[in-house]
């Protein structure tokens, strides 16, 4: 699983990132380097020079690479003091939705206006000096190019999402030595946000200028030009007629006359490589995550996970430029969050177990995220279930309806809850996945009690916990009951992925 490291970090890169087609041109490589070595030109990464001439050992391109095995855990530590964690979502603080005030930014925006209000807002508080984002090119609306905002007009028309590469990360690197920021604030997506958090991580000098990290919901990046010639051949759209493009389960290409849903299977042959792979959807280490807010329109998710994110985001809603709301307010916004990170990461989980059995390459970050290390096992194998699960468990009763099963969620952010009866007996156990499974006009009529699991998938306290584990990968759940070994219909607790999670990486604090 892990690389043999040459001294060069440079034929790493190329051996493990460059020649199998995973290169996503974020540009950290390039803002790295201290010999100038590296180049992004267009849609591919030049060698502009031989750095083993100018120097005998260099692991930073590598290292900083979003697709390498390298800094992983590190990276962690900028988010794991929040007092929350869902696997699929990520470390937190809190969850709501959120949308700008002003209404042209909503219309301006793919959903709510929130990062550009932030970023403006922090501009006029001189929190910042200038924003790295991406902005859409005027004849191919949907081809990204990096962005220096500096003033506030430069934010206004330059935040965009999009679908497709930006490198963000080089800009970053300009920023700080053709422009002299020092307090910048870098917007994108999650391989872009681990780039960032991975040159962080390595204290390069750059990131002294770093102040915030705004990360979008994302569910994949495309290879453009196939993409958009595929579009104009079948659905007879031409790319500059393109407003706007939104991906959830369908590729939804809006222009001025009409909106074109395209089915995933269509478009799934342009996917990035390296996107196929990738299990984020949320943006993970960034300081504020955000992403659209379906079924609503003019909303945005929000999830804040660090100090600074928080900080920041207060500071923009207490000077008005954006409102908020609960998100316990929407709970299918709630459980459109959960499904697509779900949706992601198995979909992921997937083409890794595919490559692999076809032995194709896969990127050496998607093994280390999905695959426990030597001695990570061996961790596991040395405690019991006991010391590592959640003992106060939230339960819920045979006649709790779906309606109410997702408030519950939507409210507490666990994704199943075990059934006892009116003796505390266990009879089953309710999870998001089944709440997904009835239509949401009908979850107000069916019950726990019409759904639950009779057939229990449980451990003993006493077993360990990698048995626990490699019962969850086997059977593809994300969560075990604990029960008494002699009486099985007694509940003792619950150990989750989340816990072992926990567990492998609560040493990492932030520097």
């Amino acid at each position: 699983m892990k690389a043999i490291r040459d001294l060069i970090a440079y034929n790493d890169l190329k051996k493990w990132v460059i020649d199998p087609g995973f290169c996503t041109l974020c540009g950290a490589c390039e803002a790295a380097c201290p010999v100038h070595a590296l180049k992004i030109e267009g849609d591919r990464l030049l060698y502009v020079h031989d750095c083993s001439k100018l120097m005998e050992f260099c692991p930073i391109c590598y290292d900083v690479c979003p697709h390498t095995d390298a800094l992983l855990l590190e990276t962690l530590s900028f988010v794991t003091d929040a007092p929350q964690m869902r696997e699929n979502l990520g470390y937190y603080r809190k969850i709501l939705l959120a949308q700008a005030v002003d209404p042209k930014l909503r219309e301006l925006s793919h959903s709510g206006g929130v990062v550009t209000a932030i970023l403006l807002n922090s501009i006029e508080k001189k929190f910042i000096d200038s924003a790295i984002v991406s902005r859409s090119e005027e004849e191919t609306p949907l081809k990204l190019q990096p962005s220096i905002s500096l003033v506030p007009d430069d934010i206004f028309s330059a935040v965009d999402a999009g679908y497709s590469p930006s490198a963000v990360a080089k800009a970053f690197g300009k920023a700080v030595h053709e422009y002299g920021k020092t307090k910048i604030a870098f917007v994108g997506t999650p391989c872009q946000v681990l780039a960032i958090r991975k040159l962080e991580s390595w204290e390069h000098k750059i990131m002294d200028s770093l102040k915030l990290v705004i990360g979008f919901i994302c569910l994949w990046s495309f290879s453009l030009k196939p993409l958009l010639e595929s579009v104009e051949k079948t659905y007879q759209v031409k790319h500059s007629e393109i407003k706007k493009v939104t991906l959830n389960k369908e590729y939804v290409v809006h222009t001025k006359e009409r909106t074109v849903r395209i089915p995933i299977k269509e478009v799934e042959k342009h996917i990035l490589n390296s996107c196929l792979t990738c299990t984020d959807y949320t943006s993970q280490l960034a300081d504020i995550s955000v992403g659209g807010a379906h079924p609503l329109e003019e909303w945005s998710t929000v999830i804040i996970r660090t100090e600074t994110g928080e900080k920041i985001f207060n500071d923009a809603l207490k000077s008005g430029v954006i409102r908020t709301k609960s998100i316990e307010e929407e709970p299918e916004v709630f459980a459109h969050l959960l499904e697509m990170a779900d949706f992601k990461r198995k979909t992921a989980l997937e083409e890794i177990e595919r490559k692999r059995a076809a032995e194709e390459p896969v990127p050496l970050a998607s093994l280390r995220l999905t695959y426990l290390l030597p001695k990570e096992l061996r961790l596991l194998s040395s405690l019991t279930v006991e010391q590592t699960m959640t003992k106060r468990v939230m339960t819920v009763s045979p006649n709790t309806t779906m309606k109410e099963l997702l408030e519950i969620m939507t409210k507490h952010h666990h994704m199943g809850y075990p059934v006892l009866d009116e003796n505390n007996q266990l009879t089953g156990i309710a999870t998001f996945e089944d709440v997904m499974k009835v239509p949401a006009e009908e979850r107000d009529k069916v019950k726990v009690s019409d759904i639950k699991k009779e057939r229990l998938l449980t451990v003993y306290p006493d077993e360990t916990v990698i048995a626990a584990y490699n019962k969850m990968v086997e059977h593809g759940v994300g969560r075990i009951l604990v029960v008494e070994r002699e009486n099985p219909k007694k509940l003792l607790g619950i150990i989750t992925r989340t816990d072992i999670m926990q567990t492998l990486r609560w040493p990492m604090k932030r520097r």
